[in-house]
């Protein structure tokens, strides 16, 4: 399995392996799209194979193809989101022996989404598991795990994979050079945000609108600014123009104290670096931090437009 970007973490993990000392409960920690999945399925290999993640055997095969039946997703498993019931039901069929091994390996995506009641009934399993189990955590905040989670596990760091190993993963899937190229670009190297836009997703429909709404700001249009960051109908696309805002707007403030713009919207972060002092860049991102942190979105997506932009020229 090829881990674009990601050499030096994929050495460190193999050098544990060979010696024997991998964990039995391993928690990936990195921003989402990273590749934290992927890294996920590496680990599970080197768990199966016998090999130690020889890529070849039909345990490595499966296990890159979603379909060994001793490594479990547990996100998916329960329906795509963590509901108490079939979480209590895949908890129970831990007690289960491994079909085709030693091992058996529970994989728990998006692992700070859980409820407080989910990771409490993990505790006891994870701090005595039975000898046949192993537990994969991944997550993108990990501030909201509790330490009793977090004592017990061995983190490691999950890398960006970075714009020309983002591109070069794309190609080598098929995807025409210059669209990955573009896609590495815009996305920064992320990976998963990529394929989404690939799979069909709306993240270049909701970038345009932050750079409609950054463009604006940039020429001190309050009104412009509100009107493009309400045309989102829901809130998850709400939040999501608000992130890529806030990226703009750190581009700005970067370029403001002589660094470099490293995301998409450079055009739009030069003007509000040219046209804004760098108190008043600070005071952007304070806004939109204020925003994104309070949830004020939830309320009402119009007035919150409102009120964000209210505060860039106050």
């Amino acid at each position: 399995m090829i881990l674009y970007g990601k050499d030096g973490l994929k050495q460190r993990l193999d050098d544990i392996a060979e010696k024997g000392r991998l964990s039995h409960a391993i928690l990936l920690s990195g921003r989402s799209g990273c590749g934290k999945k992927a890294l996920a399925r590496y680990i599970a290999q080197l768990f199966l194979c016998e090999e130690h993640a020889c890529g070849q055997c039909a345990a490595c095969r499966n296990i890159e193809h979603d379909g060994h039946p001793d490594v479990i997703f547990v996100k998916a498993a329960c329906g795509g989101k963590y509901a108490m019931e079939p979480f209590r039901a895949v908890l129970r069929d831990t007690v289960v022996k491994p079909n085709n091994g030693d091992l058996k390996i529970y994989v728990f995506e998006d692992a700070d989404t859980m409820l407080p009641q989910h990771q409490n009934a993990l505790l006891k399993l994870i701090e005595e598991p039975p000898v046949h189990l192993r537990f994969i955590f991944t997550c993108e905040n990990t501030s909201v795990i509790p330490e009793t989670v977090l004592s017990r596990v061995t983190e490691f760091e999950v890398p960006d994979t970075g714009i020309k190993e983002c591109e070069r993963c794309l190609v080598d899937s098929g995807v025409d050079p210059n669209r990955a190229r573009e896609l590495s670009e815009t996305f920064a190297g992320n990976i998963g945000k990529c394929r989404a836009v690939l799979d069909g997703g709306s993240e270049l429909e909701l970038i345009e609108t932050a750079r409609k709404a950054a463009a604006a700001i940039g020429r001190r249009d309050k009104y412009g600014a509100a009107a493009a960051l309400s045309e989102q109908s829901g809130r998850a696309e709400f939040a999501q123009v608000m992130e890529y805002l806030s990226r703009i707007i750190r581009d700005a403030l970067a370029l403001k104290c002589g660094g470099e713009a490293e995301f998409f919207g450079r055009g739009e972060s030069k003007k509000i670096a040219a046209g804004f002092s760098e108190g008043e860049i600070l005071a952007m991102l304070d806004a939109a931090f204020e925003v994104a942190e309070n949830e004020i979105y939830n309320l009402n997506i119009a007035l919150t437009a409102a009120y964000f932009t209210s505060k860039l020229f106050a």
